[in-house]
């Protein structure tokens, strides 16, 4: 008797595990991949940050678009032995940001983490899909529950549980889906632009003289310094250096912005580098290193960005070089595909 109530437990317990499973799988194949050139790899980006070894990267740099379309870690890596990532999200606001770092740091246990500020001075709303584009992908636990039901995101009670179990929310896409949604949904690996979005396209800088334009009222707002505050008081605890930095951005930023975000750097005796203020000393042009006349970077102005940028991080902050370490050996294959999809790219522009 004892033997068949055994059998018995151990047949559901295998039922219950292989529902969650199926329920998981199917789960990830509902969800939107975001990953055409319009939604910018979203899927990518953030599930490839899980497929990093866990504790194997230096750097995370944090932010909205202007990151992953502005930095290329490939390029630190082929300049410098830099193990870093770009762990961002669409049009993301600083309350993302914070709930990203913490996700972030139950994987890694990085040397430095930079932030991008352009976000600081941005009070209002992000759109669903933008929300959705980080929550989605992020694993299901503590922080991502703590984070949908934060009053700051004005999620209602039916939204909270579309975040928690995405399915209710993309249940009708079943005529929406393709081989991209079903591969995705059970194929895992790392991402080899390390959470770059790489385009080739150029079309020059519309906004001239963008920073004189006047930006004189404005500042890093309430919600904005809340999340902040929260942001930079996890990297004192964690004890990680932070660094403040602006990357080139004719659509959105001024002198004006650079002067208060050098005074709320000040306050919190923080560094800032404002790469808007010195394009020329590092060889970037407008008219040819943006991919959308000034809003975002294309692969080239990202890699003039990170050349310059990696190296005065590996020297200020000590940086390792991880070249020598056969634990990163794959990065080597990261970079030759890097450089081969980029010749693809532009071969694919040629061509058009």
């Amino acid at each position: 008797m004892k033997n068949k109530s055994g059998k018995i437990i151990i047949r559901v317990i295998c039922f219950l595990l292989l529902g969650i499973i199926f329920f998981g799988i199917i789960t990830n194949i509902m969800i939107p991949k975001w990953i055409t050139p319009l939604d910018n790899r979203m899927s990518y980006i953030i599930q490839g940050f899980y497929e990093e070894p866990k504790n194997s990267l230096d750097v995370i740099f944090m932010g909205n678009s202007d990151v992953y379309r502005g930095i290329s870690p490939i390029k630190m890596w082929d300049e410098y032995g830099i193990a870093s990532y770009n762990y961002v999200s669409s049009g993301q606001r600083m309350w993302v940001a914070y709930y990203m770092l913490v996700e972030c740091l139950k994987y890694q246990t990085p040397d430095l983490i930079v932030l991008n500020m352009d976000s600081a001075f941005n009070e209002s709303d992000a759109s669903e899909s933008n929300y959705r584009k980080a929550f989605d992908n992020m694993k299901f636990g503590k922080n991502k529950i703590e984070a949908v039901t934060d009053p700051v995101f004005k999620n209602t009670n039916d939204q909270i549980f579309s975040y928690i179990f995405p399915i209710a929310r993309y249940h009708s896409r079943w005529s929406e889906l393709t081989s991209d949604d079903f591969e995705k949904a059970i194929k895992r690996e790392k991402f080899a632009y390390k959470g770059m979005d790489m385009v080739v396209e150029r079309q020059p800088n519309k906004y001239e003289n963008y920073m004189s334009r006047d930006h004189s009222k404005e500042f890093v707002g309430e919600k904005c310094s809340k999340y902040l505050d929260k942001f930079i008081n996890l990297c004192k605890e964690k004890n990680i250096n932070l660094l403040l930095i602006e990357i080139p951005s004719a659509e959105s930023w001024s002198k004006d912005l650079s002067d208060r975000t050098y005074e709320f750097a000040k306050k919190y005796d923080l560094d800032f580098i404002d790469m808007n203020l010195n394009p020329k000393e590092f060889g970037f042009n407008w008219k040819t290193d943006t991919c959308d006349e000034g809003d975002h970077l294309n692969v080239y102005g990202a890699e003039k960005v990170s050349k310059y940028l990696g190296k005065i991080i590996q020297e200020k902050y000590n940086i390792p070089n991880r070249k020598e370490d056969p634990k990163y050996s794959s990065w080597y294959q990261a970079s030759k595909k890097y450089h081969k999809d980029k010749k693809k790219l532009e071969k694919e522009l040629k061509n058009k």
